[in-house]
């Protein structure tokens, strides 16, 4: 006869009645911790859906807008009232969506090309995307505001910046030699030239590297010394 004692049965048994000391004992913090995962959780499923939905109202009233869009960029008119508005009630309600964005972008564009150069700067400065070249267009867009208001230092600063962001190879060549441009506007053709040649030595084969040679034999005509290549 097996008289060897059942301390597994013994173990379980206590360990049930140690965890179970345990829970009652911590019950209060298990239950507001439970709730909380569950609030989070819930409030992550809703911002994720009321997201989606939202970019679908937000991508359907920029649809509608975008013939009016179009023509008033040919123009480079904001005389539209109502497009102007309606853009401004897309901004409003869903600016955080992707094509809220892309509306702040298409009206700071409409700001800027009517040379409203204030209004354009704190639209292109709200832009948040996810697409890099997108967001490069609007640091492109605050670099051109720059210009106009003849704040060259800042221009080349924000150029640069959006050659680095853009994921595409030719912007990121064209907004580099914006920024060697505006070097040269802000009288630092020392700075440009390290622009332009990195525009030739990265980008050798773009319409870029072309206008980057032609600008560094027009900067060493006026006395600017530069490297041969």
């Amino acid at each position: 006869m097996n008289t060897t004692p059942n301390n597994n049965g013994f173990d379980d048994a206590t360990l049930a009645d140690n965890w179970l000391e345990i829970v009652m004992l911590h019950k209060n913090k298990i239950i507001a911790l439970v709730s909380i995962i569950l609030i989070v959780g819930g409030g992550i499923f809703y911002w994720i859906q009321k997201s989606r939905v939202d970019e679908e109202q937000a991508a359907l009233a920029l649809s509608k807008l975008t013939p009016a869009v179009e023509a008033a960029s040919e123009t480079g008119s904001t005389d539209n009232e109502a497009l102007v508005s309606n853009m401004q009630t897309i901004i409003k309600r869903w600016g955080y969506t992707p094509s809220g964005n892309k509306t702040k972008l298409y009206l700071a564009t409409l700001w800027f090309n009517a040379g409203k150069t204030n209004e354009a700067l704190v639209l292109y400065d709200k832009v948040k995307s996810d697409n890099k070249d997108m967001q490069a267009s609007a640091i492109a867009g605050s670099a051109a505001c720059h210009v106009q208001d003849k704040k060259f230092a800042k221009a080349a600063t924000a150029y640069a910046k959006a050659s680095e962001t853009a994921e595409n190879e030719a912007l990121k060549a064209m907004y580099l030699n914006k920024a060697a441009e505006s070097y040269v506007l802000d009288k630092q053709p020392a700075e440009a030239v390290k622009r332009l040649e990195q525009v030739i030595k990265s980008w050798s084969e773009t319409s870029s590297a072309v206008v980057a040679q032609r600008t560094l034999w027009r900067l060493e005509g006026s006395g600017v010394p530069v490297p041969q290549l």
